[in-house]
């Protein structure tokens, strides 16, 4: 083909191909604009996020927080947006409050300490009784090992007190109280509470300063009052914020009953609550204080569930006492250990051993130094 045969058969297609891109006969169309005409309705947008109205005074455990200067404010809002807006998370606080906020009042109140207290372990644990954290605190209040060992609870290789709602509870108010009468103020008590009563007094003194407000700390710990008087504001009003739980969703306290055991030997936890007409799940449910598959010998308060009838009493002196733990209090890792090997070669729960070594998802390594057990 030449090249100008070629050249007229390209031209009759592009005509062709042009010709089917061209509308066809008048609709009505024809005129449209190729522009979108300025008269027409806009697409939707994306939904307008409310911002909620902060109140112009706020107290927390009695004590007026400084909302007319431009610092208090704005922190309070800072933790009220990030609170108020984390929508999963205060549902998760809405359902669990009625299981413990009621409790922590009742001896708040017995205390004689202020009822906005009861907040803390919200900020502390979102209301969580088995939590640890990574710095090794433990329970709804977060208590440290020393500090627990200090205000009287037992941490030990079969029993962690930190995890018991009554114990730890009496605990905390405690030392809530203790740090009041040191500091005389409840701003300087709580923020001892999260950053220590040294820091704390060691700061005042350098500062010179005798007020939470003007004293400045670790961020977490001047964040750490305005976090609580948002979490009151949300608890207290959560309808003002869009939140509505339904009350069958809400999580009420468990139907149980408490007592107080003091058995001179280790008894099999398995074989206590088959015993009494339950499972060992139950139990361990129940009272996430016991650490591993041994009752412990001493004083500790035992939660047993509703319908177990059976006298725990009157169970354990019919149950055969286990021999004492022996053994090393100290293991050195080796080539080809994992924890769960070294669990069941020294009889240690895995998350015993995690808890009493801070190891994070099961990692050991050649040359590290495990403790066993307290």
């Amino acid at each position: 083909m030449s090249f100008s045969k070629l050249a007229k058969t390209v031209a009759v297609i592009f005509l062709a191909l042009v010709e089917m891109s061209l509308p066809g006969p008048a609709t009505g169309t024809e005129n449209r604009p190729l522009v979108a005409d300025t008269a027409a309705p806009a697409a939707p947008g994306p939904p307008v996020v409310p911002v909620f109205k902060l109140p112009q005074t706020l107290s927390f455990c009695g004590e007026k927080l400084p909302l007319d200067q431009r610092y208090g404010r704005e922190m309070l809002d800072r933790e009220f947006t990030i609170m108020v807006y984390d929508r999963t998370q205060v549902v998760l606080w809405l359902k669990r409050a009625p299981r413990y906020l009621p409790f922590f009042a009742r001896e708040l109140k017995k205390a004689g300490l202020p009822e906005d207290l009861k907040y803390l372990p919200i900020i502390e644990s979102s209301l969580i009784e088995n939590i640890h954290s990574r710095a090794g605190a433990a329970g709804l209040w977060q208590f440290i090992k020393p500090t627990a060992k200090r205000m009287g609870l037992r941490v030990t290789s079969v029993l962690d007190e930190r995890l018991d709602l009554l114990a730890s509870t009496r605990a905390a108010l405690r030392y809530l109280s203790d740090l009041h009468e040191e500091f005389g103020s409840w701003a300087l008590a709580l923020a001892a509470y999260n950053c220590g009563e040294k820091r704390v007094a060691k700061e005042l003194a350098r500062q010179k300063a005798r007020d939470y407000f003007q004293l400045a700390l670790p961020r977490e710990s001047e964040r750490y009052l305005y976090r609580l008087a948002a979490i009151k504001l949300i608890i207290t009003r959560p309808g003002a914020y869009g939140f509505r739980i339904p009350d069958d969703q809400l999580y009420r306290p468990l139907s149980n009953r408490r007592v107080v055991l003091n058995p001179n030997h280790e008894y099999s936890l398995t074989d206590f609550a088959l015993a009494l007409g339950t499972t060992y799940h139950a139990l361990k449910k129940l009272n996430p204080q016991l650490i591993g598959r041994r009752l412990p010998r001493g004083r500790f308060n035992l939660v047993l569930p509703e319908d177990c009838r059976r006298d725990p009493f009157l169970v354990l002196k019919k149950l055969t006492p286990l021999p004492e733990l022996s053994g090393p209090r100290f293991y050195t890792v080796r080539r080809g250990d994992t924890l769960g090997a070294i669990s069941r070669r020294f009889h240690v729960p895995t998350a015993r051993l995690r808890a009493l070594n801070r190891i994070k998802k099961d990692r050991i390594r050649i040359g590290q130094r495990l403790r066993l057990r307290e």
